[in-house]
C-alpha cells in the first residue's frame, strides 16, 4: 500500500488495475488499508478478458480500441474482445 500511497500523494488521480488468480486475495488483504486514499480507483480486469485477449496475441500485431461506457474493446482484422472492468474502489 505504501507505493500507492505515495503515488496518490503526487497525482490527482491513480488508476490500478488488477488481474490474475491472486488479486482476489490481496484486494481482502489491502481493501481497508485503501480506503483513506481518495483519488484511487481500483479495478478488476475478469479473468475470461485476459483469455480473450491470447487469442488476438501475435509477434506484430495492430490492435483497434473502442472505449464506450465503461467497456474497452480491442479488435484485430480476424477477431474482437470486449473487456467490461468489475469496479472495487
Amino acid at each position: 500500500d505504501k507505493p500507492l500511497a505515495k503515488a496518490c500523494a503526487k497525482a490527482d488521480a491513480v488508476v490500478l488495475y488488477c488481474f490474475g488468480h491472486a488479486a482476489e486475495v490481496w484486494w481482502k488483504g489491502i481493501e481497508n488499508k485503501l480506503t483513506r486514499l481518495r483519488n484511487l480507483s481500483v479495478y478488476r480486469m475478469p479473468s475470461e478478458a485476459a483469455q480473450g485477449l491470447q487469442v488476438l496475441a501475435q509477434r506484430s500485431m495492430q490492435l483497434q480500441a473502442t472505449v464506450q461506457d465503461g467497456s474497452l474493446m480491442l479488435a484485430d482484422d480476424r477477431s474482437a474482445v470486449e473487456i467490461t472492468p468489475l469496479r472495487w474502489k
